[in-house]
């Protein structure tokens, strides 16, 4: 091994452990230290150069880092375009449905029509809640109103009946 090769291997091993070699510097000394001709000065670096070249191998290279950069953006974007996707479709849906619902409904406000189903459609179904309450009650009145009448039938005596009828009415 030539002296030159020797003294600029002990100069870049001493930058080395000061943390300030190059890369290509670092790479020069790996290659070095996998020589079987090394001085007895710079054999005992061998083990931990070999494990820092090695260490070395497994890097990723600017190609390597650049594909997968590449290959994470399109993940990224198709993953936003599924999720785009999928929010239109549920729009979509959700107003079909309202319109097969509650197909030409409005409610005015304030003087104003608004015939925006998303926008009525709690007035829509309050409204409907309101209407089912009524027509719950409307059906029970109707039964009370049968079974006096049922009563009222069944009593013979007019006196009786008459009775029985303001009773009822109070």
């Amino acid at each position: 091994m030539r002296h030159k090769d020797v003294e600029r291997a002990e100069r870049l091993v001493s930058k080395f452990f000061d943390g300030s070699t190059t890369l290509a510097e670092e790479k020069w000394l790996y290659r070095l230290m996998s020589r079987s001709d090394l001085p007895p000065g710079l054999r005992r670096y061998r083990p931990l150069f070999a494990a820092f070249g090695s260490m070395d191998a497994g890097r990723k290279s600017g190609k390597d880092m650049a594909a997968v950069f590449r290959r994470s953006v399109c993940v990224s974007a198709a993953a936003l375009a599924l999720i785009l996707g999928v929010t239109l479709y549920a729009d979509y849906r959700e107003e079909s449905m309202l319109a097969r619902a509650y197909g030409g409904s409005y409610v005015i406000e304030n003087g104003r029509r608004i015939d925006d189903l998303r926008l009525i459609r709690g007035d829509i179904e309050e409204a409907l809640d309101e209407a089912g309450r009524m027509e719950r009650q409307l059906g029970t009145a109707g039964f009370i109103k049968s079974a006096e009448q049922d009563v009222l039938d069944g009593i013979g005596d007019a006196d009786m009946r008459r009775h029985v009828e303001e009773m009822l009415n109070e």
